[in-house]
């Protein structure tokens, strides 16, 4: 007889509540493992499915914190779902489970991929569970967190880079006497164009010959620690062999476990004004180059910029240092464009650049740019470092645009955007308007191209309930669809791109193939639940190919009756009658039913339903929005009276509240569906 074993000594699992997923025939054996664990004092909640159909979904929408699975499930084996894992979550701990322990089978379990064997049969097997899912619980959030603490450690390494490269003040980094990097403030110190030009460059052959041996000393002094902070006066020695007077700050560092020298030069006011000559014609310039004819035939823009919240940096830093930022802006603004293109300094803060480019597409590449690369930019004034950040405005040019126009809606425009926080990059104009419309098509195809490669896609579910008290379920089936950023859309936001761009034949497909598993999985049963599936114009328009199909996706199957309904709009089926004559014929001998959505609405409704063989009526949602309107009453009842005289089932929608679900029972209608009787679903049907 077995005894119960004594209790766990361990601290048990603290911090937030573990998930559990456990994949096995029965439900029973995640509740006995989550019972013993809370019994325990662990916090945990688990989740069972017998389905390795549904294991990619569950592991993508929110990943456990560890797995248990049953090594000898016929439907789910364990070498299947160790396969998931890998592929969705490969660093998830998998735990095999067994009736009984056993050398052997954990060594088989081992050798498959899991990291150990447990089994749940008696108190002490419960106890052993324990022991290897605090182990393994702790093992990966242990891992978690360090990989956490890496990517931050990147995050910050990425960051300083970043800012090391941006900030005007030269920096460069020595390793034993070697320069090893440098940003490209320092590179244009010494007239270098290319940064790598200077790594692996002994720091001697760019120091002036007669300040060699101060620098030599210096450098002992900082390494002994008695430099005392004090700065180097020394020359640089430029490509040309110019010499480059610089007064430097020289830091000890550590990367990597080697030690270095960080050599820092504050980037003078002076030489950014020297700079920004480039930016020196004003407004009067501007004016004249907008109303001179092009030089070429290639596209032309007109951007304005704006250094946003500068009354806040005069307050801060002083009228001159504000002057001296605006001047350093200038020029970075002045190097991002083409020698080509004018620069023109509009008032203080503010500067206009006209450009030319081969692609229109180029205007607001360049536009994102000023703004991104100025907002990293940090800036040395006589007495302070400062960022400012950016409100820019593109205005693409046309024939018809005259130069006061252009630069009116230029300046409001980016003003206005400045005023609202900034840091922001906008295209005006009619051109740019019917770009953007283009390109926002653009994006919202790819984004749902994404979602159907990577199935995130879900079905939603919304109760179609009967008013005659038939017991069998009757289901609307609705997609939803995650976005790049997990957020779960609904259909309203994406099935008009999708109609654009030519993906509703393949959203179809998605959505009835994933209903046809949902049947499939369930046991046979006369009162199964039934499922209204819509099909698009695209879908119907090539009737013959979604047939074939269909077909194919059924697989020999023929659904019993009431198992599942397409259906299609009725403008739709009034446009291709002869495909859907192919169509619900094609359906009645798969054993699915048809449905008429939005009817009602045409001139020819009734007529409608006598060229097909239809089951199901569902009736626009402007007869419930406009309900107490007599003659949308009379004109539902003469279509009710019809479909009763057909025997055709009539489903009315968008049914808010109880007066109106009385008022349509009274009419005769036989289902009805709504928020008022419930709001869509994301389950799995059984």
């Amino acid at each position: 007889m077995v005894t119960n074993p004594p209790p766990f000594t361990a601290s048990p699992t603290t911090g937030a509540t573990a998930v559990l997923l456990v994949v096995a025939p029965f439900e029973e054996s995640a509740k006995r493992a989550e019972s013993h664990l809370r019994n325990a004092g662990h916090k945990v909640r688990a989740i069972w499915t017998s389905q390795h159909s549904d294991l990619d979904q569950l592991l993508q929408k929110g990943q456990p914190d560890l797995l248990m699975a049953a090594d000898q499930a016929a439907e789910t084996p364990l070498k299947v779902v160790l396969d998931i894992c890998r592929r969705f979550a490969p660093n998830l701990p998998v735990i095999a489970l067994g009736s009984q322990l056993s050398a052997d089978a954990t060594t088989s379990a081992v050798a498959a991929g899991a990291r150990d064997l447990v089994a749940d049969s008696d108190p002490e097997c419960l106890a052993h569970l324990e022991r290897v899912y605090v182990r393994e619980l702790i093992a990966y959030r242990n891992l978690r967190e360090l990989a956490r603490s890496r990517s931050q450690l990147a995050d910050y390494e990425s960051r300083y880079s970043q800012l090391i490269a941006g900030t005007g003040d030269a920096v460069a980094h020595i390793y034993e006497g070697i320069v090893s990097k440098v940003n490209p403030a320092f590179a244009a110190l010494v007239g270098y164009d290319d940064v790598d030009l200077l790594s692996g460059m002994p720091l001697m052959d760019i120091i002036s010959p007669d300040n060699q041996a101060g620098v030599r000393d210096y450098l002992k002094q900082l390494n002994n620690g008695r430099a005392d902070g004090r700065p180097l006066e020394c020359a640089l020695l430029s490509r040309t062999r110019d010499k480059v007077p610089v007064r430097a700050q020289l830091t000890p560092g550590e990367a990597e476990g080697e030690r270095f020298v960080e050599m820092l030069i504050r980037a003078e006011a002076a030489q950014a004004a020297a700079t920004a000559a480039t930016a020196a014609s004003g407004r009067s310039e501007f004016f004249a180059a907008l109303d001179a004819p092009a030089a070429g035939d290639g596209p032309r823009a007109a951007i304005f910029a704006v250094v946003d919240n500068f009354a806040a940096l005069e307050d801060r830093v002083g009228y001159l240092d504000a002057e001296q930022v605006a001047v350093q802006a200038g020029a970075k603004m002045a190097a991002l464009a083409d020698p080509n293109d004018g620069v023109f300094r509009f008032s203080t803060q503010e500067f206009a650049i006209l450009v030319s480019r081969p692609d229109a597409l180029q205007f607001e590449a360049l536009a994102d740019r000023l703004a991104r690369d100025i907002a990293a930019q940090v800036f040395s004034s006589a007495d302070h470092e400062s960022q400012v950040t950016l409100s820019v405005t593109v205005y693409p040019l046309g024939g018809s645009d005259t130069a006061t126009q252009v630069a009116g809606d230029l300046v409001r425009e980016a003003r206005k955007l400045s005023a609202k926080g900034g840091n922001r990059a906008i295209v005006l104009g009619p051109t740019a308007r019917a770009n953007a419309d283009e390109r926002e098509d653009q994006r919202k195809a790819d984004v749902i191209r994404k979602a159907l490669e990577e199935n995130r896609f879900k079905l939603a579910y919304q109760t179609i309930a009967s008013l005659e008290g038939d017991t069998r379920q009757h289901f609307d089936v609705l997609v939803r669809m995650v976005n790049d950023e997990g957020v779960e859309l609904h259909a309203s936001d994406f099935i008009r791109s999708a109609e654009k761009a030519g993906l509703m034949r393949a959203i179809d497909r998605w959505v009835i193939s994933r209903a046809i598993k949902v049947i499939s999985s369930r046991e046979p049963r006369k009162d199964a639940s039934m499922l209204f599936l819509k099909l698009s114009e695209d879908s119907l328009r090539d009737a013959e190919s979604f047939l074939a199909w269909f077909q194919d996706a059924l697989k020999g199957r023929r659904f019993a009756d009431n198992e599942i309904c397409i259906e299609v709009q009725e403008i739709i089926l009034q446009n291709h009658i002869r495909k859907a004559k192919v169509l619900t014929k094609a359906m009645r001998d798969f054993g699915a039913s048809v449905a008429i959505e939005h009817f009602g609405i045409g001139a020819n409704s009734a007529q409608l339903v006598e060229h097909l063989p239809i089951n199901f009526l569902k009736f626009h949602s402007s007869y419930t929005h406009n309900f107490t309107d007599k003659d949308i009453q009379k004109k539902m009842s003469t279509l009710m009276e019809m479909a009763k005289q057909r025997r055709i089932k009539t489903i009315v929608s968008h049914v808010e509240d109880a007066n109106v679900m009385a008022r349509m029972w009274q009419m005769g209608v036989n289902y009805i569906q709504g928020y008022h009787v419930q709001e869509p679903e994301v389950v799995l049907l059984t």
